[in-house]
């Protein structure tokens, strides 16, 4: 009987295997379409408020009903497992760490013609607070559940290895910036991709790359664009 019930559940819908090749479809499709296709860096504020928009839409779409409801899985399955207050200090930690590369980066960047993260500052101040807030929230949590919780987790199903799936993320989530940053501040944004899939894979919680990627989008969003 019981063997039963399991043959019933596991045809009564989409198997795992392919509801995780969809989800990934998903993600990574929407995310193609509106970083590569439907902004560029010369986009207006109002093109990117719709991208803002149809993100959180696909992320609210995956974490309240695709995950629970097709692939039947809890929110531990894209990293949101228990804080631990040593996430605050191995996040600054990590943060520091990314400072110390990112400064001495930006003159090599300057000396070949490419522009920096930081000079892209007074172009972001023209876009205003209320969007530039868009950002940082998109940037701190959308971002995470999508490269970091998702494309990690799924794809380390079904490669069984992490370390795939953690180049996956890191290339996916660098390359999606180049249209609207420019390649010198996408190799910037590829360092700390790097930091967010090693603290995500190390720490096993989507937590401390969360609070890495909340104060350098606070900074680079919210604090950057209105002291230059």
């Amino acid at each position: 009987m019981d063997e039963e019930k399991k043959v019933i559940a596991d045809t009564s819908g989409l198997s795992r295997k392919w509801a995780t090749i969809i989800g990934l479809i998903i993600v990574l499709g929407s995310e193609y379409i509106l970083r590569d296709a439907f902004i560029s860096k010369d986009s207006s504020g109002l093109h990117v408020s719709i991208a803002i928009a149809i993100e959180w839409l696909v992320a609210l779409f995956l974490v309240f009903y695709w995950i629970p409801k097709v692939e039947r899985r809890k929110y531990n399955s894209i990293g949101f497992r228990k804080f631990r207050p040593r996430y605050l200090w191995i996040s600054i930690v990590a943060y520091v760490i990314y400072i110390l590369i990112s400064v001495g980066l930006q003159p090599v960047l300057k000396s070949i013609g490419l522009q920096s993260l930081r000079d892209l500052s007074p172009a972001l101040k023209d876009y205003g607070f209320p969007l530039l807030f868009g950002l940082f929230l998109t940037g701190t949590f959308v971002e995470e559940i999508f490269y970091r919780g998702y494309i990690i987790e799924r794809m380390t199903e079904l490669t069984g290895r992490k370390w795939i799936s953690g180049i996956v993320s890191w290339v996916t989530f660098t390359f999606v910036h180049l249209r609207f940053f420019g390649l010198g501040p996408t190799l910037e944004v590829g360092i700390i991709a790097i930091v967010f899939v090693v603290l995500y894979i190390k720490a096993k919680s989507i937590w401390p790359a969360i609070i890495v990627h909340g104060i350098n989008d606070i900074i680079g969003f919210l604090i950057g664009p209105f002291i230059t």
